[in-house]
């Protein structure tokens, strides 16, 4: 389990350094104001990149071209943090016909198993995997969208070309991981001019992003998997010791999933499938969750019993070892089986007795959630992420940094498509949208299943739902394996219900940096007004540039 102890220190050290610079003793995660909008609405981290999505829509676009447009928007602003190399899974809802799928644009494993990185092979260029990301905003700009490709990237041409300010917590970013940008000449010339870190308020410009995209917006998939950049992604990983061919680009397919389903409180859920075990991770929880009464009062996090039973649930949920399985993708019908009252009720006694299974599930990693929606009520919900730490290997293509995502034990077996955490939710009332939502960073699955609770069980407004106290999965010591009979706590909980789960047994840890999982919410309140929240990555909203910056740099 060597891989799982790597990735828990780097991923930890990451967060610590910016914890430690940037944020108080304690993380509480609270969520931001929602925004109201009648018509269309984009619900995305960087303000710039929803101001992106809702020109789109201004311009005539649906909510799918406003999706593609913001999502390269947020790769451009994000980039490094997350990568168009990397990863994209997508809930869509069509309102002419009510069509909902999901779109699974995630990495394959390479089609000779000998190109696998292993611990005793570890080669950087192994741990790179063929980009699924692109293959998925084609598709869903050819299939849905009612712009063209180069329309919906062109702001995002714009944003790369012209440049951007630098948030604090890129800088932060920059700084930690400079030794990898330093390992190429791009990496020094874009990120350390001058040899050292670029600041707040410093401006990144990314022509060669630019250019990646200009060739994308004009030739589609086809410039990725077969042409310019699929040369020259190949020719760089193979020289960093990988062994993908041209065959592996040209093999890969995006999908069209039928989404999982169940009903929680007479809500019908869909969800995302492929293989995200994210999805139906949050499913299954809810669908155990529902054996139990709902009540709006108390709150879960004011009540020790009721959060006992949250957690019990989650660490139940994690033993279920078909989620990992490949019948997640060869028998769907013995999974629905499985998102039943019978079902259920066996994790259900589990928990009740008290007894729960220990499992270690697989570690966070570095996504945005981006949801849009439009006046004809179509809806996007999508997850990009680079499933590695921020730039990788620091090994670049055309601008884009390239994932390290083969080193994550997620290969497929047999089904060749890798398995992804991500989880994506679209729940309907009597036929129509009641919210989309997605979650992100780590304890992904255990905050969708939070958030839905919140909003269904409890009935809070977006941002309570976003902001209440949650637990997560992973404990902060990189020492330790991550194990399930420890859980993180936001530190805004009682200790009095803290002591009371002690007692009960639940070893909990509510100090220094606790991530419980971010995520973005988008509600319906009738046919034409939306209400769109997030819980915000810290400090990415922050001023560009405070005077105390100012006043480090120096006059100019």
């Amino acid at each position: 389990m060597a891989w799982l102890r790597t990735t828990a220190e780097q991923l930890t050290s990451l967060a610590g350094r910016i914890a430690k610079a940037f944020t108080p003793p304690s993380f509480a995660q609270a969520g931001e104001s929602p925004t109201q909008r009648r018509g269309g609405h984009v619900v995305c981290y960087h303000p710039q990149a929803r101001d992106i999505g809702e020109a789109i829509l201004a311009a005539g676009g649906n909510a799918f071209d406003a999706f593609v447009a913001t999502t390269a928007a947020e790769n451009v602003l994000s980039e490094g943090a997350t990568s168009l190399a990397g990863s994209l899974g997508v809930v869509i809802y069509r309102a002419r016909d009510g069509l909902i799928s999901y779109l699974d644009a995630t990495h394959d494993d390479p089609l000779d198993s000998a190109a696998l990185w292993t611990a005793q092979d570890p080669a950087a260029g192994k741990a790179a995997l063929v980009p699924g990301a692109p293959a998925g905003l084609a598709a869903l700009a050819r299939s849905h969208g009612r712009l063209s490709l180069e329309a919906a990237l062109a702001p995002a041409i714009a944003l790369a070309e012209e440049g951007f300010p630098v948030c604090r917590l890129m800088a932060a970013t920059i700084a930690h991981r400079a030794r990898i940008l330093r390992r190429t000449d791009y990496g020094r010339r874009t990120y350390l001019p001058d040899g050292k870190p670029m600041r707040p308020g410093d401006t990144l410009r990314l022509p060669r992003m630019a250019a990646w995209l200009r060739g994308f917006a004009e030739r589609g998939s086809s410039y990725v998997y077969h042409g310019g950049f699929g040369r020259q992604f190949i020719a760089t990983v193979r020289a960093e010791g990988g062994r993908l061919t041209e065959r592996d680009l040209a093999a890969y397919r995006e999908r069209w999933c039928v989404p999982w389903t169940t009903t929680f409180r007479g809500v019908t859920l869909h969800s995302c499938s492929g293989r995200s075990y994210g999805g139906l991770w949050t499913l299954l929880a809810l669908k155990t969750l529902e054996h139990a009464a709902a009540s709006e009062r108390p709150h879960y996090a004011q009540d020790a019993r009721a959060l006992e039973r949250m957690i019990r649930i989650a660490r139940e949920v994690w033993s279920e070892q078909f989620l990992f399985e490949d019948v997640v993708e060869k028998d769907p019908a013995a999974v629905q089986s499985r998102l039943t009252p019978e079902y259920t009720a066996t994790i259900w006694d589990r928990v009740i007795k008290q007894s729960p299974a220990l499992a270690s599930p697989p570690g966070g990693t570095h996504s945005f959630h981006i949801i849009t929606t439009d006046a004809e009520g179509n809806i996007a919900s999508g997850t990009t992420t680079a499933q590695s730490e921020p730039w990788g290997d620091g090994i670049f293509v055309e601008g884009l940094p390239l994932t390290t995502a083969g080193r994550l034990p997620f290969s497929a077996g047999l089904a060749r498509r890798r398995l992804s955490p991500l989880s994506i939710h679209l729940a309907l009332r009597g036929g129509r949208p009641l919210f989309s939502l997605g979650a992100i960073s780590n304890s992904v699955a255990e905050a969708a299943f939070q958030f839905i609770v919140n909003l269904i069980d409890h009935r809070l407004p977006v941002r309570e739902a976003l902001e209440a106290p949650r637990f997560g999965t992973f404990p902060p010591d990189a020492r330790q394996m991550p194990r399930l009979d420890r859980n993180w706590l936001d530190p805004r909980i009682d200790r009095k219900i803290v002591r009371a789960l002690r007692r009960r047994g639940l070893k909990v840890q509510r100090r220094g940096m606790v991530d419980t999982g971010l995520g973005a919410v988008l509600r319906f309140h009738d046919g034409e007004t939306s209400e769109g929240g997030l819980v915000p990555i810290p400090y990415l909203a922050q001023p560009f540039c405070t005077p105390a910056d100012r006043s480090r740099r120096g006059p100019g």
